[in-house]
């Protein structure tokens, strides 16, 4: 076909097309640059790699995030519309033609903050995991779980076939996993397909639906049993996870909540299946009244494309540039847009002792050279940086001045803030709020600080790199 064509007349016209599709993605990208945290990564990507870069940003860039966050927030709605008014659902008052625009979304109007829950803290895999086969032991008509990362090991295998035994039982069971995330769970849970448990994967990645959006995942990991209790966190399914010494040393976060809050997490699990499945969870044994006579005050946090839209990264803003003592930070992956390093280095400027613990040995490589860059101007605001003693600090965690703190599965950088579906819980009673600041003092006692000095010291090649980890950093 090109062979009347010479050499140098299809190497022009190669060039030609190179250009034109350069100055096409060069103006989608700016065209959608609220939606990642800087657009210059991929514009730089783009120059120099159009054929490469240009089709890898429809896929994983910021412009698909508008039109599936408002097919998301179609779907949602119509969720809420077949839901009951008594279990949460839309008033007959509503709108029947539609949802508000997602800039106008608020997680605070749909999960307010609920008084009489009763919530635990597990600073280790092994806690959760034990604490959670009890739950699912004790099921009686469903368990709903949602997770990030299924991994194909014997930790994975282990909660396959409880929950397959619990479908022998007359148990419903509902899964959902990223398929991202967690690529061989299709797999693993074929024998609980084979039972009779409900097993789907969030956005496929070969799924013509799904691909032009595949990189907005669900990172939120969740169980919901019976509709009384509920769990959410940092942790995933998976040996690393347990968080046993040597190799596998993993340091993570989780709460087992009972009260109002589990209705909130139960709702958020249901609108995530119906999303993918277009099943509508609304009976109303999946949302039962419970007591609520525990202690804690605390409410729910979604957020995601579509589904109150930054709420977390605006919380967080929130909390922190509200602080009056101090500020704990935990966090296994440091990428922040200017707004959160601002908020964390002004908090230290005036006064707020603002402590940061982060891994010393980072499971993604890129990510930890991209958080590096970003500790010189903290450091110099008064922030302390202390990397872990030992392992991959997993754990997802702020608090402000031990009166108010959140947990879960969101991390501080740009795809937690943007691209991801998480979901964490904001804590207000001083019983989980003190367990969290004990176990980050714990991990302080091995940690050691990143000083300024040993900072600006670290060779030439090192600092190069991180900078331009940092600039590639809306991509990571």
């Amino acid at each position: 076909m090109w062979e009347w064509l010479g050499s140098g007349l299809r190497t022009e016209l190669y060039a030609i097309v190179g250009h034109v599709l350069t100055g096409v993605f060069i103006l989608l990208i700016l065209s959608s640059r609220e939606e990642t945290q800087s657009p210059f990564g991929w514009l730089l990507a783009v120059v120099f790699i159009p054929w490469i870069a240009g089709p890898a940003y429809l896929i994983f860039g910021g412009y698909r995030v508008r039109r599936v966050a408002s097919l998301r927030l179609l779907r949602d709605w119509q969720f809420i519309r077949a839901l009951p008014s008594r279990l949460g659902g839309a008033s007959e008052e509503a709108s029947p033609t539609g949802p508000e625009p997602v800039f106008r979304k608020s997680a605070l109007d749909d999960y307010p903050n609920a008084t009489g829950n009763h919530v635990e803290v597990f600073g280790h895999g092994e806690e959760k995991y034990a604490r959670l086969e009890e739950d699912i032991r004790a099921a009686t008509d469903h368990v709903h779980l949602a997770y990030y990362l299924w991994a194909n090991d014997r930790t994975g295998m282990w909660l396959r076939d409880l929950l397959t035994e619990k479908v022998r039982e007359g148990v419903e069971v509902r899964v959902l996993y990223d398929a991202w995330g967690a690529t061989t769970a299709g797999w693993l849970l074929r024998p609980l397909r084979w039972a009779g448990g409900r097993v789907r994967a969030f956005a496929p990645l070969l799924s013509p639906s799904t691909v032009l959006g595949a990189n907005l995942r669900n990172h939120r990991k969740i169980v919901v049993v019976d509709g009384r209790v509920a769990y959410t966190g940092g942790i995933n399914i998976g040996e690393d996870y347990r968080g046993r010494e040597g190799p596998r040393l993993w340091k993570d976060l989780h709460l087992r909540v009972e009260g109002p809050v589990t209705r909130q997490i139960a709702t958020i699990f249901a609108k995530d299946w119906h999303y993918v499945v277009g099943e509508a969870l609304v009976d109303e044994r999946f949302y039962p009244r419970l007591p609520a006579d525990g202690p804690s005050v605390a409410r729910a946090l979604p957020s995601g494309p579509g589904q109150y839209w930054r709420a977390f990264h605006e919380t967080v803003f929130n909390a922190i540039t509200s602080a009056q003592d101090w500020v704990q930070v935990v966090t296994p992956y440091y990428v922040p847009d200017q707004s959160i390093q601002m908020a964390l280095a002004s908090a230290g400027r005036r006064g707020v002792r603002v402590r940061m613990l982060v891994p010393r040995h980072n499971n993604h490589p890129m990510v930890a050279l991209a958080s590096n860059a970003f500790y010189e101007e903290l450091l110099k605001a008064g922030v302390e940086v202390y990397r872990s003693g030992q392992g991959m600090v997993h754990g997802k965690q702020v608090t402000v001045d031990g009166r108010w703190a959140t947990v879960g599965s969101a991390n501080l950088d740009a795809r937690s803030f943007y691209l991801n579906y998480e979901l964490n819980v904001i804590l207000k009673d001083q019983g989980p709020i003190n367990r969290l600041s004990t176990l980050f003092e714990e991990e302080l006692r091995s940690a050691s600080p990143i000083t300024l000095e040993d900072y600006q010291q670290r060779p030439a090649w090192r600092s190069g790199l991180e900078g331009l980890a940092r600039t590639l950093s809306p991509m990571l």
